[in-house]
């Protein structure tokens, strides 16, 4: 699970640039899952629900084209660090 805060001037463009991510990472090998919400509350504040096949797909998926340009194209537009969090699911 991760957080995307935007600064409140660029939210829109961290927004279309979260946006962009959805159909190249979709496609990757490892992608089960990858799914793109906003806040109702938090205006700016982003969350991606992603599940990989295992750790390899993980770490292709860091290693990707399209996740280096989101990276970079964020650079100066967050609000605060991206916050990730490794979760297990309890349920299967």
């Amino acid at each position: 699970l991760a957080t995307v805060e935007a600064k409140p001037e660029a939210a829109h463009e961290v927004e279309a640039a979260l946006k962009k991510m959805i159909l190249p990472t979709r496609a990757e090998a490892g992608c089960v899952r990858y799914e793109l919400f906003r806040s109702k509350e938090k205006i700016g504040t982003f969350y991606l629900l992603e599940t990989y096949a295992n750790e390899d797909a993980l770490a292709s998926h860091h290693a990707s084209p399209h996740f280096a340009e989101l990276v970079a194209s964020l650079a100066d537009k967050l609000a605060s660090d991206l916050q990730i969090q490794n979760l297990s699911a309890l349920d299967v």
